[in-house]
């Protein structure tokens, strides 16, 4: 099992909190939200799609006190489009270029703090994320496989 895949799994016990980032009208961006809505709700597992608002992931994270919070969004990895990497919060930067208001970092440093939740932050490498782009087929098949790896991890 790749160590992607194992991150992205459930916790073992406790809740866990799948957050999607992404904006519906810039192609690749979306990447984040539309997988959230493709994983299958069950016991132990929150499905919140933040949008471009990764503040809101914040206000969800209090509420529900996940024992792990995972993050999917899409991110300028310079890899080809589709390719899906764990990325680690301490090589974001908190000026780094961003779809987000407020930076990803931000968010989950506080959430960490406030709750204890162990933090994973999927990116997918988008093709385009510019306005009106239609997604690019592989980050839709990366976003299917990752929803099919959570799903059957019953």
């Amino acid at each position: 099992m790749s160590d992607t895949v194992r991150e992205i799994l459930p916790a073992e016990n406790g809740v866990t909190l799948y957050v999607g980032l992404g904006n519906s009208l810039r192609g690749d961006d979306f990447a984040g939200s539309l997988l959230i809505t493709m994983i299958e709700p069950r016991d132990g597992i929150v499905l919140f799609d933040a949008g471009e608002k990764t503040e809101t992931a914040y206000d969800k994270a209090l509420e529900i006190k996940p024992v792990k919070a995972v993050f999917f969004d899409a991110a300028d990895m310079r890899l080809p489009s589709g390719t899906v990497q764990i990325v680690y919060e301490d090589t974001l930067s908190m000026s780094a270029v961003s779809t987000h208001k407020v930076p990803l970092p931000l968010i989950t440093k506080l959430i960490r703090e406030e709750t204890g939740a162990e933090i994973v932050i999927c990116g997918i490498q988008p093709a385009s994320v510019e306005f009106m782009h239609k997604m690019d087929e592989s980050v839709k098949e990366s976003c299917e496989t990752l929803a099919k790896i959570i799903n059957n991890s019953r």
